[in-house]
């Protein structure tokens, strides 16, 4: 049922003083109701209706002494329904919340906790469905009962059990993936959790400055660790792959009678000496990257940049200091003769005959990316945009969903949402915030707001009357009351018949002080609704607006939110009440608001972050066509990225956007150590066949990298989520287009602008 004392507040508030809780309208038809014209036609009535035979007269007669004139449709019209019922349409005659047809019953139950209080929540369901099994029965007899969860509760059990499973399954198989890759790769049966020591000890140092300076863990925060980890093990692996070529030259090969040990700390220190500086330049470039959306307008978009940075940043200390003292430490064991970054096979052979003929594959490399950035191009000038949102609502949400889906049949079998809009009211004194609230419910009456699909709005305009119409004329009560005594008469009813319900009309028609706020705390069930606990007299309040079907789709929920605010423009600035403020709040509001904030800062600060990069990557190579070429794969990969997301149909949200700048990340790292290892060998004069071995040496760990990125974020493709699903997918695809363009495009070009420059300076 709606609030245990709606029915008393009717009764005892709103029907004695019905003629103030009326509208203009209503009291003009209560007006001529009061005629005695409209008073004969209803006591002819009266009198035909008792004239019927049959059992019901003596209820119908009755029902007629109460209220001849049918005056509580009227006052009781106002109000539709009891405060706070939600507007469903339920079953007639009936004040519970049953379907009109009488087959199925809501009840609502509300914790002491809010839904977003998780530990709560899990506690909370449980106990719900014991006490649900408790009247379930197998007594052939009694039917038993269909019992379906939605909600706030019902929904946020299920998204968080259904994602914590998925979460949990998700890294048990990346880890099982990648611990089968390294196994694959690697001699060393300890190189896997070798290289991984180093970035779990960045992340655990990353998310533990962020628990000390009072981060809150998100959907987006916590994803960061996932990035931490891809970026992070990029590091460790172009690190490995560096130290396995130098000890591989045997740089200390000529001391004669050196251990495997001094051989060992020497390849360590060169490996050090020769990627350590692009590792440097890779790290402050992504930092960058990172540090630029730490400008965004979103809270959360901020916290994720801050945790990046500072993992970033613990990741070079341990890829540098950390893993170097490992490998060493571990030194030379029987598993493994040749060291723990000693490999079974690499991809190495395939990259030298890659640039042994770049032209082929340099040119296939740029037709295909030629053809991408074509089609996005085409995409860009039509009216399919390459880079849009998710407009399904329920993307965040674990799909199949049982609570989403009961939802959709609650509105369905009962003509309205158990949620909707959340507007908060304020003005300086009670009165005025009551005057606020009639206005605001006036608005919600007009023609375009009922078309977006209101079902029922409930506010302080709902509890107590307009004081505009305190002093709106009446009719005389006492020519009333002559005019109720003559149409009796007429009728044929005997004097004095309607003696009490003449007192009543004296009494509604008789000027009196309005109710108040203060009547209103009487009824706490419905004031509670829409009314803070306290002060007595506030000078704030709640209008709920109930929808009559959940919004499934961001179109219906934008527009809805724009058109309420755009009606509520004019009450938040009007001049001669500048404290008045009406504004929507909510779950809903709050999404709508961020994703209009992602894509207002979007453009801004891919522009910052872009700006930053290359300046510091003009900085650190101080040549353009290196700065060009290092930002090769970045560009290709992203590219590549949109064209595929565009052609699959795929849109991005506040989760798989985290995809762009981890992208960018890979990309901007491989086209570094590439480009480095070119600078190096043209300041070094090396040979054309060293420069190709240090670049298949690279791309192999660019190649581990990448299987390894694309392994653990692909795992969440397989999750419930579909945002998070998403995520997986794009980011594999991405990772996958910038290893393409490293390997099949930048690699090449190196060899060909390497061996041109020889050739002019011989």
């Amino acid at each position: 049922r709606p609030a245990r004392d709606a029915r008393a507040f009717v009764e005892e508030l709103v029907v004695p003083h019905g003629w103030s809780y009326l509208d203009t309208a209503g009291r003009e038809r209560l007006q001529q109701r009061l005629t005695r014209a409209a008073m004969d036609v209803q006591f002819a009535q009266n009198a035909a209706m008792l004239a019927a035979p049959g059992p019901a007269a003596g209820r119908l007669a009755r029902e007629l002494i109460r209220d001849p004139l049918r005056l509580r449709d009227f006052l009781t019209q106002r109000p539709a329904r009891a405060p706070g019922d939600g507007g469903f349409q339920t079953l007639s005659g009936v004040d519970a919340n049953v379907s009109a047809d009488g087959q199925a019953i809501l009840i609502n139950v509300t914790g002491a906790r809010p839904a977003s209080d998780l530990d709560f929540t899990a506690a909370f369901m449980p106990r719900i469905r014991r006490a649900v099994a408790t009247v379930q029965t197998a007594d052939p007899v009694r039917p038993r009962l269909n019992v379906r969860y939605t909600g706030a509760y019902a929904i946020a059990e299920h998204s968080a059990g259904q994602t914590r499973a998925d979460m949990m399954l998700s890294c048990i198989g990346s880890i099982a993936l990648l611990i089968g890759c390294f196994l694959l790769v690697y001699r060393h049966p300890l190189a896997f959790p070798v290289l991984l020591l180093p970035v779990y000890m960045a992340i655990v140092w990353a998310f533990g400055l962020y628990a000390v300076s009072n981060g809150h863990l998100t959907p987006v925060t916590a994803v960061t660790g996932a990035v931490l980890a891809g970026l992070g093990i990029d590091y460790c692996v172009h690190y490995v792959a560096a130290h396995e070529l130098e000890r591989r030259r045997g740089v200390a090969a000529a001391v004669a009678g050196a251990r495997d040990h001094d051989h060992d700390r020497a390849a360590a220190l060169r490996a050090v000496s020769h990627v350590g500086p692009a590792i440097f330049a890779a790290v402050l470039t992504t930092a960058l990257g990172f540090g630029a959306v730490m400008l965004s307008d979103v809270r959360a978009l901020r916290e994720f940049a801050a945790l990046g940075v500072a993992g970033l940043l613990a990741a070079l200390v341990t890829a540098l200091v950390v893993l170097p003292c490992l490998l060493l430490a571990l030194g030379r064991t029987p598993l493994a003769r040749g060291g723990l970054s000693a490999t079974r096979f690499s991809i190495a052979p395939v990259v030298r005959t890659i640039t042994q003929t770049p032209v082929p594959w340099l040119a296939a490399t740029a037709v295909v990316v030629a053809a991408a950035a074509a089609a996005l191009g085409l995409a860009t000038a039509g009216n399919t945009p390459p880079l849009r949102f998710d407009r399904d609502l329920h993307a965040l949400h674990p799909q199949p969903h049982p609570a989403l889906d009961t939802q959709d049949h609650l509105a369905q079998r009962f003509g309205a949402a158990p949620n909707g809009l959340t507007l908060l009211i304020e003005s300086d004194t009670p009165d005025n915030m009551l005057r606020l609230a009639h206005a605001v419910q006036q608005r919600f009456a007009q023609p375009r707001l009922q078309a977006l699909g209101l079902s029922q709005v409930t506010g302080p305009a709902t509890l107590l009357p307009n004081p505009a119409a305190a002093h709106a004329p009446r009719p005389d009560p006492d020519r009333v009351a002559a005019d109720l005594a003559a149409a009796a008469h007429a009728a044929g009813f005997r004097p004095g018949a309607f003696d009490d319900y003449a007192r009543f009309l004296r009494n509604l028609l008789t000027p009196r002080p309005a109710p108040t706020f203060t009547d209103v705390r009487r009824y706490p069930g419905l004031a509670g609704l829409v009314l803070p606990k306290a002060p007595p007299q506030p000078t704030q309040g709640l209008v709920l607006a109930t929808l009559r079907r959940p919004w499934t789709h961001a179109d219906d929920r934008d527009r809805t939110i724009d058109t309420v605010r755009a009606a509520m423009h004019e009450l938040n600035h009007n001049p001669d009440r500048p404290a008045d403020r009406a504004v929507l709040s909510g779950i809903s509001v709050l999404g709508y608001d961020t994703q209009q904030a992602i894509a207002h800062d979007l453009g801004r600060l891919l522009l910052l972050s872009g700006g930053a990069v290359l300046m510091w990557l003009a900085v650190f190579f101080r040549r353009p066509a290196d700065v060009l070429l290092a930002l090769s794969p970045a560009v290709g990969g992203l590219v590549l990225m949109l064209a595929v997301v565009w052609l699959a149909g795929g849109s991005f949200n506040l989760i798989n956007l985290i995809a762009v700048p981890l992208l960018v990340g890979i990309g901007v790292d491989d086209g570094i150590f590439l480009t480095t290892l070119y600078r190096r060998a043209r300041r070094t004069g090396a040979p054309a066949a060293r420069l190709r071995e240090d670049l298949a040496a690279s791309a192999h760990a660019i190649g581990m990298t990448s299987l390894t990125t694309a392994l653990a974020f692909g795992s969440l493709y397989f999750t419930h989520v579909p945002a998070i699903k998403s995520l997986g997918l794009i980011t594999g695809v991405g990772v996958a287009g910038a290893f393409l363009v490293s390997v099949c495009g930048l690699a090449p070009l190196l060899v060909m602008l390497f061996e041109s420059e020889k050739r002019k300076r011989s």
